[in-house]
């Protein structure tokens, strides 16, 4: 199927991976019933592969650690429950803390750096209440979480991926328009594809023959020509010329009423052009004869003796 600007912009949009949650969910259903448009996206893939080599590892922000454990810590915690009266449960123990949220909360300490003792100066009942994470009062640890806005660590990440994203769509745009400024380990690649196109063969030319001839009996010479290049082919059939002499062959169209040379025999065998200079109607429709004239042929260009030999072509192999 024909692809619009807007399927290739999709496709495109997918491998830099910058779609929401729906335009993803609608391009991974196109790409299961659709092969045309997976080539598509994976064309795209291929040609943004080598871009990854250009985006540097994006630390997290130092407070991001923080803001985890203490978010982790919140969430152990259950929210209180009414009582049938109208009033509130009382909270479950310290020790009744959920079994993910602590094991995430040891993963980060353990990755973390050891704690750092409080100064002297602390307030006192900080130094005295010697108690673990899980058994921090609600209030302090809402009141941390609400310091630590995730606003800002979104919004940095936000400004990463949209320059990351710019700076793909110009590398993309210099790659299909001016790929020569770009280096060449981000050029695209030229795809080749080998396409084998059958050519069906040439049109047979139709092949005439002629058997000159003394006589009834006995042909002298055999003359064939072919009717696309007028090349012609001449087999001498007959005895060889007498020592000092030659065969030569003439063409005596209606048209001209006179005789011309069109070449003279040498051996059995001869083929020359002699005939490219006539039209087909004079070819197929001339007399052809042959005379003994003196070694070389006649040197006035017209016959010197009689004809001995002479016929008339024929179709012998129709054109196809």
């Amino acid at each position: 199927m024909a692809y619009s600007e807007d399927h290739i912009a999709l496709a495109a949009e997918y491998a830099l991976g910058t779609l929401d949650a729906d335009e993803r969910a609608l391009v991974e259903t196109m790409l299961i019933v659709d092969p045309g448009f997976l080539e598509i996206v994976q064309a795209w893939e291929r040609k943004l592969a080598p871009l990854h080599q250009m985006v540097s590892p994006v630390d997290p922000p130092a407070a991001l650690r923080d803001r985890i454990k203490s978010a982790v810590a919140l969430s152990a915690q259950p929210a209180p429950a009414a009582s049938s009266e109208g009033g509130s449960e009382e909270l479950p123990p310290a020790d009744a803390v959920d079994p993910v949220a602590q094991e995430i909360t040891s993963a980060l300490d353990a990755a973390s750096p050891p704690n750092v003792s409080p100064p002297s100066d602390a307030h006192p009942m900080e130094q005295d209440n010697n108690v673990g994470p899980a058994e921090q009062p609600i209030a302090p640890v809402a009141a941390s979480a609400a310091k630590s806005s995730p606003a800002k660590g979104s919004g940095i990440f936000g400004i990463v991926m949209s320059a990351i994203a710019a700076v793909l769509a110009g590398i993309v745009a210099l790659q299909l328009y001016r790929p020569a400024a770009l280096p060449a380990a981000l050029r695209m690649k030229p795809e080749i594809r080998t396409v084998e196109v059958k050519i069906p063969p040439p049109p047979v030319a139709a092949q005439w023959v002629a058997a000159l001839q003394s006589d009834a009996r006995d042909p002298g010479f055999i003359l064939t020509v072919d009717a696309k290049s007028r090349r012609y082919t001449v087999r001498r059939v007959g005895p060889p010329p007498a020592a000092g002499k030659s065969y030569e062959l003439w063409i005596v169209p209606s048209k001209f009423g006179t005789p011309h040379s069109i070449g003279v025999i040498d051996g059995e065998f001869t083929a020359s052009n002699g005939l490219s200079g006539y039209d087909a109607d004079a070819v197929n429709n001339s007399i052809y004869a042959v005379t003994v004239e003196d070694k070389g042929g006649s040197p006035s260009g017209k016959p010197t003796a009689q004809p001995l030999w002479a016929g008339k072509l024929y179709e012998s192999v129709p054109s196809k």
